[in-house]
């Protein structure tokens, strides 16, 4: 296999790796091997992310039929329709599906029915993350840094994307930058890396040929001879900067110059940036991720443009921008013949309390559904309407099906190939029900070629009876990625430390103190989250 033509499978060097939003980071290649898909294939591969800025309102979006009536008492303002005879009454998705998966779309969201239908549509319901913060900075962080909300695992200082990409890309094998934001003036701390230089770069619309000017006459040529000192260690580094910006900019110009577009966009700034990410594409950009945003979702107020016309308003917009964006790109892609070398998914940093307000909107929520669009993407549902029985006290959601981090480390995986080893760069295996989602068709559907997992153990814990700390020991015959669990007898995850373990005897201190007085099971799990040995322990 051609070195430069795909990643390698083992991580065997480093070199400097710039990212279009200005930050650097010693680069490490790792990834697994192929089904039958050739290696540039995947090498071309990108995931475009689509950020729904504000907090999207999924039930109005993703309406259950068999919870309707529940649905329309929660919101008897807000509500979408879905009687017979209205002509502005939600969309029927899919009559073919047993009633209690049956569901309605907002009105203004058809293409998204028409992405459905052709089977390029998954909806995954019921998204978010465990230990819920309903501050829009904060949940953006978190889901950019790929936290759970809980303290021990929530203060990364880089995001999930960086640390992706310097786990798994050579730089010296991409002309391209490796990741590209578009569409916000501030940089996505899904981009930030522990190595930053601040040259902050983000292409807006479709100004390449502004960005370029700008990048490329930042100074004078680098200086030839630089002091032994702590001004010259920094003349050196902003030196360094300006070459990478220099260097990614020219080359950012050329791809967009020798790109173009099949079909015509819909006038919206998330339109003209889906419109440059496929120009792009089409140019020969090799980037991994793009993000793209949307913003606007925060309806606490005048969701809907009054009680007479609910289906229009703030958010019926806001989803018909997204829908005929999100259509214009796939058939862009299509027309161009790249529609398979892309996988796009749109996700919130948080959903809308069921029941609505006192102001024709929605206050902040937990969850919401994620959409995963494209000619790779396996069509249809991927979990169960939600159940609002249990919101009608408390007037929020408690039924968390998927962990964000599912969806997003299963496009990475089965789609640009990283290793499950290997993901544990991207710090996406400390959450519960941690298994992939079936998000991509088989055949498009990358097979990892090596499994490290290991045969049943046998566990052993001291001291037991446990006052603060103990010691769980086993002995495994291979390395292997997994996890030490701790659950009640009930069944429900307590803690979970994700751990490389080591061929022969593995010994992990653990901190319990923060348990109460009881009996609890400690289990070793591998990367598919089956139970290799468990050991009952009692905490004093």
């Amino acid at each position: 296999m051609d070195r430069r033509k795909f990643i390698r499978l083992t991580a065997l060097g480093s070199a400097s790796t710039f990212l279009v939003n200005g930050h650097v980071a010693n680069a490490f290649n790792q990834t697994a091997a192929i089904n039958g898909i050739p290696p540039e294939i995947i090498d071309g591969r990108s995931i475009v992310l689509v950020q729904l800025r504000g907090g999207n309102d999924g039930l109005n979006t993703v309406i259950p039929l068999n919870q309707y009536d529940t649905y329309a008492n929660l919101r008897p303002k807000i509500k979408q329709s879905i009687t017979a005879g209205n002509p502005n009454k939600a969309i029927e998705l899919d009559s073919t599906l047993a009633l209690e998966d049956q569901v309605y779309l907002h009105p203004e969201f058809i293409d998204f029915k028409d992405l459905y239908d052709q089977g390029k549509l998954n909806i995954i319901h019921g998204v978010g993350y465990p230990v819920v913060n309903k501050s829009h900075f904060a949940s953006r962080a978190l889901m950019f840094k790929g936290g759970d909300g809980t303290p021990e695992n929530s203060n990364k200082d880089d995001g999930w994307m960086a640390r992706y990409l310097h786990a798994h890309y050579d730089l010296n094998d991409y002309q391209d930058p490796l990741g590209i934001q578009l569409g916000s003036k501030k940089p996505s701390l899904g981009f930030h890396s522990g190595h930053e230089h601040k040259v902050d770069v983000n292409l807006a619309g479709q100004d390449i040929s502004g960005y370029y000017s700008v990048i490329s006459n930042l100074g004078n040529p680098t200086p030839t001879s630089i002091p032994e000192s702590d001004y010259g260690d920094n003349i050196s580094f902003i030196s360094s900067v300006e070459n990478n910006a220099n260097g990614y900019s020219q080359r950012i110009s050329e791809v967009f110059d020798a790109g173009s577009n099949a079909v015509t966009y819909p006038n919206t700034d998330l339109a003209s940036q889906l419109k440059t990410v496929a120009r792009m594409i089409k140019g020969g950009s090799k980037t991994k991720i793009y993000l793209v945003t949307l913003d606007g979702f925060d309806n606490h107020a005048n969701q809907i443009a009054n009680q007479s016309d609910p289906h229009q308003g703030q958010h019926a917009e806001l989803l018909k921008t997204l829908g005929q964006s999100v259509k214009a790109f796939q058939t862009d892609l299509e027309a161009m013949g790249l529609d398979e070398q892309v996988v796009t998914a749109s996700f919130t940093e948080f959903g809308r309390k069921p029941k609505e307000n006192g102001n024709l909107g929605t206050d902040h929520g937990n969850l919401g559904p994620m959409f995963i669009i494209g000619s790779a993407v396996k069509g249809g549902m991927t979990g169960t309407n939600l159940d609002l029985t249990n919101v009608t006290k408390h007037y929020d959601e408690d039924n968390m099906q998927h962990d964000y981090r599912q969806a997003f480390s299963t496009l990475l995986s089965d789609f640009l190939g990283a290793s499950p080893n290997s993901i544990e760069g991207t710090e996406f295996m400390p959450y519960d029900g941690g298994s992939k989602l079936d998000l991509i068709n088989s055949d498009q559907k990358v097979t990892l070629g090596i499994k490290n997992h290991t045969s049943k153990v046998d566990i052993s814990v001291y001291p037991n009876p446990i006052s603060d700390y103990c010691n769980v020991q086993f002995t495994s015959q291979n390395m292997f990625r997994g996890s030490i669990i701790i659950h009640n007898l009930q069944g429900k995850k307590l803690l979970t430390v994700p751990q490389n373990f080591m061929p022969g005897i593995n010994n992990n201190q653990l901190n319990i103190g923060h348990l109460s007085t009881g009996l609890y099971i400690i289990s070793i799990k591998d990367e598919e989250n089956k139970s290799l040995g468990n050991f009952k322990i009692i905490k004093r």
